[in-house]
Order: C-alpha cells, then structure tokens, then sequence
C-alpha cells in the first residue's frame, strides 16, 4: 500500500507525536518550485528526518534526541511513530501573528524568521495537525522517495494493522484550536 508521508525534522516529529506542538510551519523544500509546499493529503504519516535539523533552530527545550546525529541518506530503515489528519492550513504574512504562535511549536523564533523570508516571498503556510501515535510502530526500509530536498514522500508499508491513538485529548485540541483561530483570524 502506498501511503503519503509528510517529511519533518525528527525532532519536530517528536514533538507533533508528544502534543508539545500542534502546527507545521513550512515554506517547502527545493523540489516544491516556486509554489512552495502545498497541503494536498488529508491523512498522512510523519516522516521523520534529520536533513538540515539542527538544535540551533529549535528552543533549548526542545528534546533534541542523539539521533540527531543520522546522516541523510543513510538508508538504515525508518521507524514511522506517528500518523496526522490535516485539520486546516492557511498563508500567514503577518509577522506579528507568526510570532504569536511560538508557544504552539518548538522551532526558534530566528528559524521562523528563515522560512518567513525564503523565496518566493513574504509568509509561510501553518497547518493544525491531529497526530496519531502507531501502536506499534512500524519500522519501513528506506525507499528512494525519503530522499531529496522535498515535503512529501511516497512509502511503500501497510500500517492497516497499528492502531491510532490520539496525542491529545479531544478537549485539548479543541482548545489548542479555538486559540490558534484567534490569533490567525
């Protein structure tokens, strides 16, 4: 079965997959073009990955694991921890919004600045994600698709066995959302 997966920083995986952060906050890699990443899946899993993840861009809270240090590339297989459904996204270039969701994400507040300003212009999308812990998770050889300066991959693994569990309660999200529409409008 092939599935999309949603690549993102290992860390950020951690912290979607923990309900630490709720949003994505995304320009898009180089294979997007000059459209950028766009939201097309509804249902997805989190790739975690570790191409250009670096503690500097996160807070110092932030749980940046040893296995920071996997190369990109290294096609060791892949442990697929958790699974999303797209809630919303939405274009924001208003700086001063974006600097009101830093308690809904761990990235530094200069990284932001960095996607905020990469081409093609002004602004960054943000998306609400309900994240699904796998139970179990599930270990997927590398395929070729992981690689690449890219959002999205294509994965080859049958995850209809895992059962998914909800991060967070749906009083929290419903909370955490109510929040995230007040300051984006």
């Amino acid at each position: 079965m092939t599935l999309p997966a949603l690549k993102e920083w290992d860390v950020v995986c951690e912290a979607l997959g923990s309900g630490r952060q709720v949003i994505v906050i995304r320009k898009g890699g180089i294979a997007e073009g000059k459209d950028g990443l766009r939201f097309e899946h509804g249902e997805f899993v989190l790739l975690p990955t570790f191409f250009h993840q670096q503690a500097e861009r996160v807070v110092p809270e932030a749980a940046f694991s040893a296995r920071q240090s996997q190369a990109e590339g290294d096609e060791e297989p892949v442990e697929i921890r958790h699974a999303a459904t797209l809630v919303w996204h939405k274009v924001v270039t208003d700086r001063a919004a974006l600097a009101r969701l830093q308690t809904f994400h761990i990235l530094s507040a200069e990284e932001v600045e960095a996607r905020f300003n990469q081409k093609p212009g002004p602004g960054v999308q943000v998306a609400l994600l309900r994240v699904y812990r796998l139970d179990p998770p599930q270990r997927v050889p590398w395929q070729k698709s992981f690689g690449g300066c890219r959002s999205w991959a294509e994965m080859d693994a049958d995850l209809e066995s895992c059962s998914r569990v909800s991060v967070l309660s749906d009083e929290r999200f419903a909370d955490l959302e109510r929040e995230l529409r007040a300051i984006l409008g």
